[in-house]
Order: C-alpha cells, then sequence, then structure tokens
C-alpha cells in the first residue's frame, strides 16, 4: 500500500449495516494498515450520542498527538450523519488538517431540498473541505450545479470481482433477486403489490428473492398471503457464503429504489455477471445502462415493468449478454483501481516531498 494511506484517518461506520459500512470494510480489507475510527455502532444497548463523542473525543486525541495524519476521510449520509461528520470536519480544519468528505447518501438532495434557511450552511460547511467526494457524475452535477462547489470529486464505490461463471437455467421460471434495507424507499413493498397481479408471476414464471434487515416482520406478513404461492421468499440478513450463493444462483438483480447513491448490491450483483432491473435514480444510470447490461424504469412506476419481462420471457438470450455486459463494466470498480483514485486525491491534498 501506498505510505501516502498511512496518513490518513478515515471516520465512518464499521461492520455497519448498509451502503457504507460495506465501503469501510471493503477499505479495510484490501488497505493494509488502515486507521480507522467508527463512529457509530451496532450494539443497541449503547447510546448513540455517547458512543460518537468517545469517537469524537479520540480523533481530536489523534489529531493532536499523532503528527503523521495529515487527511482526515469522513464518510457521510445525510441528516445527522452529516450533522455529526460536519462537526469532525471542521475541527480538523481548525487542527490543519486536510478534510475529505464522502458522501454515500442517495437522499442528499432531498434533505438538501427540505433544510430550508440551512441549505446556506450545509453549502458552507461543504465549501470549506479540502476535497467532497460523490459517487457518479450524476452526483457531482447536483453538487456543482444546485451548491455551486467546485470541490467536487467522483470516486464510486470498490467491489470485489469473483471469475466469470457460465449462465446456467434450462427452466422457463426467473429468479429476481432484492438485497439491502426492507422499507418503502426502497421500493420492495410495491414491487411485491406489483407482483401480486403480473401474469408472468401468476404463471409461476417469476420468483422474487428478498434478503436485507428492516421491516422484516411486516414482510413476512404480507408474504405469507396464499397468493403468492411461496414464489417470494424472505432469506434473512444475506451475508458471506450465503451472498455468493443467491448472486450466483439468482437471473437478474432487483432494486426498486426512490432514491440511490451509487448501490454496492447492484456492483455485487454485476461482478457476478448478473442483468440487472432498477429504477432511474442518483448514481443507477452510471452504472446501468438501459438495454446494455439490463433495464431502467421510472421509480413507482411499476407498471413499466411489463414491457421490460414481456422482452425477457422473448428473448432469453438477453440475460446472458446483459450479464456478461454487468461484468465488462463493473471493472473499473475494482478495489486496485478505487485505491488508485483515492491515492490520487490524497498526493493533490498533501504531495508527497
Amino acid at each position: 500500500m501506498s505510505t501516502i494511506f498511512k496518513k490518513v484517518l478515515y471516520v465512518g461506520p464499521i461492520n455497519e449495516f448498509g451502503g457504507i459500512g460495506s465501503v469501510i470494510n471493503m477499505y479495510s480489507r484490501h488497505f493494509d494498515e488502515l486507521n480507522m475510527v467508527s463512529t457509530s455502532s451496532n450494539d443497541q444497548r449503547m447510546n448513540k450520542l455517547i458512543h460518537f463523542f468517545k469517537a469524537y473525543f479520540k480523533i481530536f486525541y489523534i489529531c493532536v498527538t499523532n503528527s503523521k495524519i495529515k487527511i482526515l476521510h469522513l464518510h457521510s449520509a445525510a441528516k445527522g450523519s452529516f450533522i455529526r461528520k460536519s462537526l469532525i470536519g471542521l475541527t480538523g480544519k481548525l487542527l490543519n488538517k486536510k478534510v475529505v468528505f464522502h458522501i454515500h447518501s442517495g437522499s442528499f438532495e432531498t434533505y438538501y431540498k427540505k433544510a430550508g434557511i440551512f441549505q446556506f450552511l450545509i453549502q458552507l460547511i461543504l465549501f470549506n473541505m479540502d476535497s467532497v467526494i460523490c459517487l457518479s457524475e450524476q452526483w457531482k452535477h447536483f453538487y456543482q450545479d444546485k451548491l455551486g462547489l467546485d470541490n467536487v470529486t467522483v470516486i464510486g464505490n470498490p467491489v470485489e470481482i469473483p471469475g466469470l461463471l457460465e449462465y446456467q437455467n434450462d427452466t422457463n421460471k426467473i429468479q429476481l433477486l432484492f438485497l439491502g434495507k426492507i422499507c418503502d424507499h426502497k421500493g420492495v413493498f410495491d414491487l411485491i403489490e406489483y407482483l401480486r397481479f403480473n401474469p408472468f408471476f401468476l404463471n409461476n414464471q417469476i420468483e422474487l428473492l428478498i434478503g436485507g434487515n428492516g421491516e422484516v416482520e411486516r414482510l413476512k406478513q404480507i408474504i405469507s398471503d396464499p397468493c403468492f404461492k411461496n414464489n417470494i421468499q424472505y432469506c434473512g440478513w444475506v451475508q458471506e457464503d450465503l451472498k455468493v450463493q443467491l448472486l450466483s444462483n439468482c437471473d437478474i438483480y432487483i432494486l426498486p429504489s426512490y432514491f440511490e447513491g451509487l448501490p454496492v448490491s447492484i456492483l455485487e450483483a454485476m461482478a457476478f455477471g448478473k442483468p440487472i432491473i432498477a429504477t432511474n435514480v442518483g448514481g443507477v444510470p452510471s452504472i446501468v445502462r438501459n438495454n446494455h447490461n439490463g433495464w431502467l424504469f421510472t421509480s413507482g412506476s411499476f407498471g413499466e415493468l411489463d414491457s421490460i419481462f414481456e422482452q425477457i420471457f422473448e428473448t432469453r438470450q438477453l440475460l446472458i449478454d446483459y450479464g456478461k455486459s454487468s461484468y465488462v463494466q463493473v471493472s473499473q470498480y475494482a478495489p486496485e483501481l478505487i485505491q488508485q483514485d483515492l491515492t490520487n486525491l490524497y498526493q493533490k491534498l498533501i504531495p508527497i516531498t
């Protein structure tokens, strides 16, 4: 690993369910000797505010006592996460550190629009950071055009890329896979309601597997309806070997979200050579090209899926062709390439002498 990474202190959630936790865990697996302070805990017994202030003072202590640390790399979502990372970032600037503010949230635009008189404060904070990282060119345009920032850099989320397996499915059935938080804004409940009336689903030609945390009991109650004929299954929180098994065996990965940053789950599915069905939101169009490696539809407009499924069942070869395109396209998110992008950014902030 480049020696410049030893000069960076990473701040964000460790082992947290969700996108930011997945990205940081990927960093920790591929970047040796990662300097890291976690600002949140999965332990429900731990008061979140107490945990944060413990982390804050630990970061302050490291910045004051460790002269090797030159950069704070903050991983942030929106709302409370943004406020907490802003406090750390402004403290870092007062301590003469370079600060990289890495925004992962797919709902940041909504958060900004609802901020009212505090929009100026959000702009001022990000303007004073040394670099703001976003996840796609679409998001870069938002930060530049709406917030007027000129310090924005696009760096994607890293994903491990296994060898491509040959696609096999000799049945007349396709298996959809959804992995993520089970909640309304991910669109999974609306997807289930759509499938209730889809003719291919009613003819037992579509199966949906769901993995994740969130509103699990609500999900279980809905899919217990006999009309779903066991063609919708909940797989629990999916990690390690089970995730590999599900991604290997599914035909299509589906993510019907109402907003997204750059979904790690889509990148992971692409790394397994899967075609994608997803909504045209956030950074999704930067990785899912319509009629190339998948299909895009308007968030909330589930009727648009009718023609997509008709196309799929009419031309099954598309699953093979689009899956191969996914695998080729995801290569730009290999960990070593993301590491190089970060190296280039850090070297601009603190040139090695």
